[in-house]
């Protein structure tokens, strides 16, 4: 399953850019891409803008930020090479 990240005026077809991409779930493994990076760097540095976020997944079903992080929580993430 994969997870994008969409700002405030983003639309889903935001979804395409790799920068909205915050990964993909496979068998419990976490494959982190730009956008968890971006999510990661909204946390420490712009806590203000969280509320505006919102999380999608290939099925267009919505996450809160807690929930998505709940999820990432259970899996192994794997490290960027």
């Amino acid at each position: 399953m994969r997870y994008y990240l969409l700002l405030n005026n983003d639309s889903e077809k935001d979804t395409l850019y790799e920068t909205n991409v915050l990964g993909e779930e496979s068998f419990e493994v976490f494959y982190p891409e730009k956008g968890f990076i971006a999510l990661r760097n909204i946390v420490h540095t712009q806590p203000e803008l969280l509320e505006s976020l919102q999380i999608l997944d290939d099925h267009k079903k919505q996450y809160t930020i807690t929930e998505f992080l709940d999820k990432v929580e259970q899996w192994k993430v794997k490290k960027s090479t």
